[in-house]
């Protein structure tokens, strides 16, 4: 019955594609589009049984929506919101390195809160779809902002994660230092004017996708700082040399010191 529905929590990623409306190659926008649903799938394919959440992801042209939220029958002390929050940005991540590996620029927002989502109509709304406003309205740069309740549930699940690791890393084989990026350690910043944001390139050297391409997280960065660098010399219009400059300067940040050097 129509009075049965209602809103539930999600947990909503906006992403747009920078540059896109001055893009009338075919090949471009498929790509773009293929990314988004190839990646998704990818994580639905490893996706087990005992899941507590579920995804759905719409695209748009130049820009997408990924949901993120609890199954129906998932009992309310289950329901961890900072676990479903770092999974999903973990998740997530691959899609990101495939744009950067592309060449492909973006920005976006990340938002929780309630909304209704029609899989069968490609409909949804409520509060929690303002992640675009996030994207359009603060995020300026490219740049992934994060809402402050996100982040905070976030950063408190991988600290809770990182404690339990400690009081076990007695009887671990793994280092400890090579844990905890695993634990979401990273994913969530604060830029330079204290908003959070998205670290998406908080692990390149764990995602598969690479392996065969690069030989260090280290290399795949270097690569996307020399692009930035040849853009900045290549371009004129003080938006677009902006806009390298500040993922030049994210990327110099994700270097350890002796790669600086």
């Amino acid at each position: 019955m129509e009075n049965d529905k209602s809103y539930s929590k999600y947990l909503v990623i906006f992403i747009d594609i920078l540059g896109s409306q001055n893009r009338d190659d075919f090949e471009k926008a498929y790509k773009i589009n293929s990314i988004f649903h190839e990646e998704l799938e990818k994580n639905n394919k490893n996706d087990l049984p005992h899941t507590v959440y579920f995804r759905k992801i719409y695209t748009f042209s130049d820009c997408s929506y990924i949901f993120y939220g609890f199954k129906e029958n998932v009992p309310e002390e289950k329901r961890d919101e900072g676990k479903l929050f770092t999974t999903a940005l973990c998740n997530c991540e691959p899609i990101f390195l495939r744009f950067i590996k592309e060449k492909i620029m973006f920005r976006g927002g990340i938002s929780y809160g309630d909304a209704y989502v029609d899989p069968s109509k490609s409909m949804f709304f409520g509060k929690a779809v303002r992640a675009y406003q996030l994207e359009s309205n603060v995020a300026i740069h490219p740049r992934i902002v994060v809402d402050n309740y996100v982040a905070e549930e976030l950063l408190r699940n991988v600290s809770f994660q990182m404690n339990q690791a400690i009081e076990k890393n007695n009887t671990c084989e793994i280092p400890l230092s090579e844990m905890i990026p695993l634990f979401g350690h990273g994913l969530v910043e604060q830029d330079v004017d204290n908003k959070f944001i998205f670290n998406y390139l908080h692990m390149p050297q764990f995602n598969l996708l690479y392996n065969n391409c690069y030989s260090s997280g280290e290399e795949f960065i270097k690569e996307f700082i020399n692009f930035c660098e040849e853009q900045i010399e290549e371009n004129t219009e003080y938006k677009i040399i902006d806009k390298y400059f500040y993922a030049l300067r994210f990327a110099l940040d994700k270097l350890p010191p002796s790669c600086k050097e």
